[in-house]
């Protein structure tokens, strides 16, 4: 037990270091906010209301509103209140968080609209249900960030209790996006189209995801090279891991793990489409990658080891200066 207290005092002094650096007040939050509030505002935006609560076969009418989905913005007012308006409801809730406004007054809203979205429609295409759970883990840090917009830089230091709750949000983001990219990587090796490098062939020519115009002719000549093939096939599931990987290590890590998330998901806006899912997912690697906001240092009225610059920075002559002052 004795030997065990010192490693776990270390673990505790990194964390509260870590925590009190910790930050997600930038404009790498809000861009990610924005990304992800984009992604939904565009199902909502270009399809119709009628495509989103399609009948399915087997399935009960949409929208569902039984149990906790009542809570659903598509539920609201009951057969009283039309779709179209609550349809406008969440469009305008979700271009105030894509603006940036207000993100303590906006986080929760978020979180509803995603919600709604994702319990209600139809067809989801799973980017619904990742948006929801980024929405959902981001309101702690959403209530931490004061700023009128979320494009501005902070005016004053959050405090100790709202950093704490925002890096725990920050460390669940990450986890959570990091396993859902080892998770889909991981599991298609049990696929054997994914494990014989022949997936891509056939999802190119699939009839409702394969790759459309103007890039169909293109990028079918390139799937009849077998090479060309297999590399698409498993460079995929490279760059998956690698994501994964990658989001939960260091700050500059992290970084790379997004600029690998956005080509993977801009490649595949390209060739399938599937716009609203891969912002969503782009969206989250960039909140994902979001380093410590870097905070000016402290300005000093002077100490043991002198008075501190323009520049923030102890020297001697500044400290010479004002003890030749004093004498005079």
């Amino acid at each position: 037990m004795p030997a065990v207290m010192p490693a776990v005092q270390s673990l505790a002094d990194r964390l509260a270091r870590r925590t009190a650096r910790h930050d997600l007040r930038s404009r790498w939050f809000g861009t990610g906010r924005t990304v992800m509030a984009l992604a939904q505002l565009s199902v909502l935006l270009f399809a119709p209301v009628k495509s989103l609560l399609i009948p399915v076969i087997g399935m009960a009418d949409y929208p569902s509103c039984d149990h906790v989905r009542a809570a659903s913005a598509l539920c609201l007012g009951g057969d009283a209140v039309g779709m179209e308006p609550r349809r406008w409801l969440l469009i305008v809730i979700l271009a105030v968080v894509a603006s940036g406004y207000r993100p303590r007054w906006t986080a929760i809203p978020h979180a509803w609209a995603t919600y709604s979205v994702a319990v209600s429609i139809a067809v989801p295409d799973g980017g619904e249900s990742v948006g929801m759970i980024m929405a959902l883990l981001m309101i702690p840090a959403g209530l931490a960030d004061d700023r009128t917009w979320h494009w501005q830089r902070p005016e004053r230091d959050a405090r100790p209790s709202w950093r704490t709750l925002s890096f725990v949000a920050f460390l669940a983001m990450r986890v959570q996006i990091a396993y859902l990219y080892l998770d889909s990587a991981i599991a298609k090796f049990g696929v054997a189209d994914w494990a014989n490098g022949t997936a891509e062939y056939y999802f190119l020519r699939d009839n409702m995801f394969g790759v459309a115009r103007p890039w169909d002719s293109f990028f079918l000549w390139l799937s009849k090279n077998a090479v060309i093939v297999v590399a698409l096939t498993w460079g995929a599931l490279v760059i998956e891991i690698a994501i994964g990987v990658c989001l939960l290590a260091s700050e500059r890590w992290r970084k790379a793990g997004m600029v690998m998330d956005i080509v993977l998901h801009g490649s595949i806006i390209l060739t399938m489409g599937l716009w609203s899912f891969a912002l969503v997912m782009i969206g989250s690697a960039i909140v994902c990658a979001s380093p410590d906001r870097r905070r000016p240092p402290e300005r000093d009225t002077g100490d043991a080891q002198g008075p501190v610059s323009e520049s923030g920075v102890h020297c001697a002559e500044c400290g010479a200066a004002v003890r030749a002052v004093a004498t005079v």
